[in-house]
């Protein structure tokens, strides 16, 4: 593990992710759920479709909550530190350059004069 990596700052990160994640996700699939249980129970669903899909529902939530509070404990300041991002960069393969002076089918990459 990077130095930088405690256990300690670990632990920050996941708390601010999971409490976030788990509170979100009761509440919004409550309302959800309750709702879709509310109008399928008025349109004589059966019970065991209704527990089916409003366990979909849940699920859904949970994934969608999970990913929009991962992206605000990445921007999130901790105080004593900071995530972020690095793009690498890898270097491009040079194409071989076509000589203008030359048939097309005589120029080859490796040329001998």
């Amino acid at each position: 593990m990077d130095e930088k990596l405690t256990r300690s700052r670990l632990i920050r990160i996941w708390w601010a992710w999971q409490w976030r994640t788990v509170v979100a996700t009761f509440m919004g699939s409550l309302v959800l759920i309750t709702v879709f249980a509310f109008f399928a129970g008025f349109f004589g669903m059966d019970k065991g479709l209704i527990t089916a899909i409003g366990n979909l529902i849940y699920m859904g939530v949970g994934i969608f909550a999970s990913i929009y509070f991962l992206g605000f404990v990445l921007k999130k300041d901790y105080g004593d530190f900071k995530l972020s991002i690095e793009e690498r960069t890898y270097c491009k393969k040079e194409e071989p350059k076509i000589r203008p002076d030359e048939p097309e089918g005589s120029q080859t990459g490796d040329r001998i004069v």
